[in-house]
């Protein structure tokens, strides 16, 4: 129970310090330990996850919001998508979300 508050507390936090855009990049960053393995250009998550379970982590009400993050991050070269699965090209874009 203690680490599990512990976790929604720390998701709120990021969302609350940077907004929805860095509650998305903290949400990828946390995934590459997690499921991520190298590839050529980068980091592929190698976990399908659809943007309604995006939204539901960082907290945001729908997934139309998480869409327009992610292509925002696509349009930036920060991540690209292969086979419904997304690839970290810039992984330092998505740290600094992290770091208090």
């Amino acid at each position: 129970y203690r680490n599990k508050l512990a976790e929604a507390i720390f998701r709120q936090q990021l969302m609350t310090m940077n907004g929805k855009n860095g509650a998305v990049c903290a949400f990828i960053y946390q995934l590459i330990p997690l499921f991520g393995r190298e590839v050529n250009n980068g980091i592929l998550i190698d976990f399908q996850v659809t943007n309604d379970d995006i939204a539901g982590f960082c907290g945001i009400s729908t997934r139309n919001s998480v869409n327009r993050i992610l292509r925002g991050l696509r349009e930036e070269n920060v991540i690209t998508m292969v086979n419904q699965k997304i690839v970290v090209l810039d992984k330092d874009y998505l740290k600094q979300f992290i770091q208090a």
